[in-house]
């Protein structure tokens, strides 16, 4: 959410048209709503959630053909060393 807002605040508008992001983990669907929203060309994210995914984990929010626009999603990018990381960011955290 905060590099969707960064990004919004940089170009001067909300629609994202033709930006890709890239995360660690499988949007939810709180994240997902808010790229589709933005219009992002492309999300491409490392580790799969299989608790709260959106992108086809749990529910497949970008795959909804009644959604005006369409983002193409790419997943398994470094998969292990995302898992990984984050894995470690919440042991830290405990």
């Amino acid at each position: 959410m905060v590099a969707l807002r960064d990004a919004a605040r940089t170009v001067g508008n909300y629609r994202l048209a033709g930006c890709d992001l890239y995360v660690t983990l499988e949007p939810c669907a709180m994240c997902s709503g808010a790229i589709l929203h933005a219009r992002l060309a492309r999300v491409v994210y490392g580790a799969a959630d299989p608790k709260t995914g959106a992108c086809g984990s749990v529910v497949d929010l970008f795959s909804e053909p009644r959604l005006n626009h369409q983002t193409v999603v790419e997943s398994g990018l470094l998969a292990r060393e995302c898992g990984q990381l984050l894995q470690d960011f919440f042991a830290e955290r405990r």
